[in-house]
């Protein structure tokens, strides 16, 4: 009977070449996602414009406006968050 915590007999074993393959693989993959998150921030703080988005026609109401750059700010936290788990993950690579 195998210990817990142990591989189950006959569990595939993956040759340290192949890990690593997959590795390089993995950090790639997170890369490019780290790349578009940090394009997609640089886009939302640009619209956002400090706060002051200009705004949309259908804005006349100042607290449509005000909703929406909430959501915005929202949206641009949500951002950060996703690149700081990125990063975190990319750290985590072997």
């Amino acid at each position: 009977q195998p210990l817990l915590g142990a591989e189950p007999v006959g569990f595939p074993r993956v040759d340290t070449s192949q890990q690593r393959a997959r590795d390089n693989d993995r950090r790639e993959i997170l890369n490019e996602e780290l790349r578009a998150e940090e394009q997609k921030l640089a886009d939302q703080r640009r619209e956002f414009n400090n706060g002051e988005p200009p705004r949309n026609g259908n804005e006349r109401n100042y607290a449509k406006y005000q909703e929406r750059v909430g959501q915005m700010r929202e949206d641009i936290g949500r951002t950060e968050r996703n690149i700081e788990a990125l990063r975190r993950e990319i750290g985590n690579i072997r």
